[in-house]
């Protein structure tokens, strides 16, 4: 009997000693496991997450920086709100348009919504006075040298409650009045308070708009070329490959044309061509300064 007890006594002692050994190496192993996890997991090593954001930018960055270095032009569409029918012709191009609204023409609220909705930008295109007034219909509250200030910003203020989603303003006619510092720099301090763009049509060379936005700290750009003086596609055509060779050269441009099919058509068989030259249409907003 008493060796028996010395037995289990023995067995006992020996169990607890192998518990005793197998713990500390269980709590060893589990540490070692979960340090591998930790350096083998994705996700889980520390700072994995900001690299790969910074990868993310950093191809981001590339990708605008890509955009940025290829020649950009902007194609304004002029007179607005009148040939709905025409207007919408103008909208099926698939590219980036921007479309210059007349204040007071019939259909200049629905031309508006339309073109914002479709994605296309929106522009005042403002009636301003030329030479040789008596020889054109002038359109209604067209702006005129010998107006008081505060009826030339009256009369823009007016506008754009009529045109909604504008961006930018664009001068309709108006060889006359940009040449006024007076008027100019009366729209211009409109245009600032507002945060408006502004593009000047060029309709004279003498023309002080882009000296009166610098002035007032308003953005703005000098229309390149009228691109459908000629009602002839293939004048159209060459206009549009002239306005082309006037952004590859300088980095961006300007070229305004009218909502008429012929130019609607122009500009849609020229797209694989503008594409394969590596210029980006953009909105006129892209390439102001």
């Amino acid at each position: 009997m008493g060796g028996s007890k010395r037995k289990g006594y023995f067995r006992r002692n020996k169990g607890r000693r192998v518990v005793f050994i197998l713990i500390p190496l269980f709590l060893a192993l589990s540490l070692v496991f979960l340090i591998i996890l930790k350096t083998i997991l994705p996700g889980k090593k520390p700072g994995r997450q900001s690299v790969g954001v910074s990868i993310l930018k950093e191809k981001s960055s590339e990708g605008k920086a890509g955009q940025r270095s290829s020649p950009k032009l902007a194609l304004i569409i002029d007179d607005g709100g009148y040939n709905m029918d025409n207007f919408k012709e103008m909208l099926g191009t698939g590219r980036p348009m921007t479309f210059a609204i007349l204040p007071h023409a019939p259909h200049a609220r629905e031309a508006a919504l339309l073109a914002h909705r479709e994605g296309a930008e929106v522009m005042l295109h403002l009636p301003m006075e030329p030479h040789n007034g008596g020889q054109h219909a002038l359109e209604k509250d067209t702006v005129r040298i010998g107006m008081e200030s505060r009826q030339i910003q009256k009369i823009l203020e007016e506008a754009l409650q009529r045109v909604p989603h504008v961006r930018g303003v664009n001068n309709h006619m108006g060889s006359k009045a940009t040449q006024d510092p007076r008027v100019m720099g009366s729209l211009m301090l409109v245009m600032r308070k507002e945060g408006l763009y502004f593009i000047d049509s060029n309709t004279n060379s003498q023309t002080l708009g882009p000296e009166m936005a610098r002035k007032a700290g308003v953005a703005f750009r000098r229309n390149d070329r009228f691109i459908d003086r000629e009602k002839d596609i293939g004048a159209i055509k060459e206009a549009v490959r002239l306005a082309m060779r006037k952004a590859r050269q300088e980095g961006k441009a300007v070229a305004i044309g009218h909502p008429h099919p012929l130019t609607a058509r122009a500009i849609k068989e020229m797209i694989p061509e503008i594409d394969k030259k590596g210029i980006r249409l953009v909105f006129a907003s892209e390439v102001v300064e």
